[in-house]
């Protein structure tokens, strides 16, 4: 007869029973399961994620001379900045300073007029004074259209003067206009960030760059939604947005909302900008626009001062 098996079968009941108390179990008593109400079944998951884009700034121009020639003078450098308006290089315009001279003193020149204008006197008056005697009785009718048709000679040779002189007065501002086309100003407020040409170096109308200058006191922001987080954008709008390279939070205003989804991405062009007046952020950085489902996170800044 085996009596080794009730003794291992009263065992393993033994350590069942140390086992449920551990578990938090009871032999008697099983843990009811955990049913989900209806309100938390029907609660939508709250997911968190952000859309990508890179700061740039406002405005970017590559300024370019209208006219070819050699660089004379060159008055910026990278990372300068300057004011719309300011004169930045110039090309050499010797040759049309001689010219522009020449012309002004031309223009300026009033001898032949004022010459045409005494003649002209004269011959007025003395048409006047044979009218006069023809009048009286004293004159002669051929006399008299001799001399009223040298006055009017007289006075169509001032007009001619005249006009001639403002000519003269025209071409000075064309050469005027000539050389102040070979001066570079800057259309905007901003910082210049190249410059490729130095005093000497010869401009060509195939290499009309010379110079970049961006704007920064802005940063434009330009990302790509989907078209349901894009229907609850609208112009000036405001939203945070995150830079995690500098790690700074700033206000993003909503500037354009594109009306039409692209068909191979499904996505929609939102740009966005954000004052910079203290240039405290970086243009070219990895800008995250944080979201929520379909909705984008309203803004919980203010704005940044201005000094």
């Amino acid at each position: 007869m085996n009596t080794t098996a009730p003794h291992l079968f009263s065992g393993l009941l033994v350590v069942c029973c140390c086992a449920y108390p551990c578990l938090g179990l009871s032999l008697g008593h099983a843990a009811p399961p955990q049913r989900e109400t209806l309100a938390e079944r029907d609660m939508p998951p709250q997911r968190l994620d952000t859309f990508s884009g890179f700061t740039e700034p406002f405005r970017e121009i590559k300024l370019c001379l209208a006219e070819s020639g050699s660089i004379d003078t060159v008055l910026i450098h990278r990372g300068m900045k300057v004011d719309a308006g300011q004169l930045l290089l110039t090309l050499d315009s010797d040759v049309l300073q001689a010219n522009r001279n020449v012309a002004a003193a031309k223009a300026e020149s009033r001898s032949r007029v004022d010459a045409l204008i005494i003649e002209w006197d004269l011959k007025k008056q003395r048409y006047e004074k044979l009218q006069q005697l023809l009048s009286d009785g004293a004159g002669s009718v051929e006399e008299v259209r001799r001399a009223k048709a040298d006055a009017s000679v007289a006075m169509l040779q001032v007009d001619a003067a005249r006009e001639e002189m403002r000519l003269r007065k025209l071409e000075l501002r064309e050469i005027e206009a000539r050389i102040e086309q070979r001066r570079l100003y800057s259309p905007i407020s901003g910082v210049i960030t190249e410059v490729t040409k130095q005093p000497g170096e010869y401009v060509s109308p195939q290499e009309s760059h010379v110079a970049t200058v961006v704007q920064l006191d802005r940063l434009r922001v330009t990302l790509f939604v989907p078209t349901s987080v894009a229907g609850s954008l609208d112009s000036k709008t405001e939203v945070d947005l995150w830079l995690p390279e500098t790690e700074q939070r700033c206000i993003g205003r909503v500037d354009y909302v594109g009306i039409v989804t692209e068909a191979d991405s499904g996505r929609v062009r939102v740009d966005l900008l954000i004052d910079n007046p203290n240039r405290h952020y970086r243009s070219g950085v990895r800008c995250q626009l944080p979201f929520v489902g379909k909705k984008i996170r309203p803004t919980t800044l203010t704005a940044a001062p201005k000094d």
